[in-house]
């Protein structure tokens, strides 16, 4: 178990770049999102046959559900990525302690 860095080290900074590209995914989700809801179809959309109404119906409930789960995945992101940050800070406050507690620091 020799060498200098045989030990586990985090990288907070590993834990940012991964927290930048949740928060891009969350910014791609939000004009999914905006664009899903410009669309609007009517009933009429689904034309005249005898199982039209039928298929509006569970066309709607699939689009309501649809609308649904993208604000519950753009709100476990931000979650995700706060805990990233919190994690993050929390590690590098711990590397800085123990640097100034060997009489270190950056």
């Amino acid at each position: 178990m020799g060498g200098s860095d045989s030990g586990f080290r985090m990288h907070p900074e590993a834990l940012e770049a991964y927290r930048r590209v949740i928060s891009d995914q969350r910014a791609e989700i939000a004009k999914i999102q905006s664009a899903l809801a410009s669309v609007q179809l009517t009933s009429d959309a689904f034309g005249h046959l005898p199982d039209a109404q039928n298929l509006y119906a569970a066309y709607r409930e699939h689009a309501d559900a649809e609308k649904e789960n993208l604000a519950d995945l753009r709100e476990v992101l931000a979650h995700a990525a706060h805990g990233l940050d919190v994690t993050a800070q929390n590690y590098q406050e711990q590397d800085d302690e123990i640097a100034t507690g060997f009489g270190g620091g950056r």
